[in-house]
């Protein structure tokens, strides 16, 4: 399955306490559209945030982010794992 990177930007105040839970959210439905959020990573004094996911294409993480919280991505990449 194909693997992807999203990148949240100009989150306004945006803490680690939100991130988790925005995260656990994904989790509680990305089976919904064939998702499977594998790590986050956050920059609070940016207010980013980054997703690693598998899915089928970026659009279906799309949508697990728009119904779990509403925190849409400002750009979403397919990724390859390097060695």
């Amino acid at each position: 399955m194909p693997l992807f990177m999203d990148v949240h930007r100009d989150i306004e105040g945006l803490t680690a306490e939100e991130a988790v839970k925005a995260h656990r959210q994904d989790l509680e439905i990305q089976d919904k559209y064939g998702v499977n959020y594998k790590k986050y990573w956050l920059d609070e004094d940016e207010g980013a945030v980054f997703c690693l996911f598998e899915a089928p294409n970026k659009e279906a993480g799309e949508k697990v982010h728009r119904e779990a919280h509403g925190f849409t991505a400002d750009e979403i990449y397919e990724v390859k794992e390097g060695e």
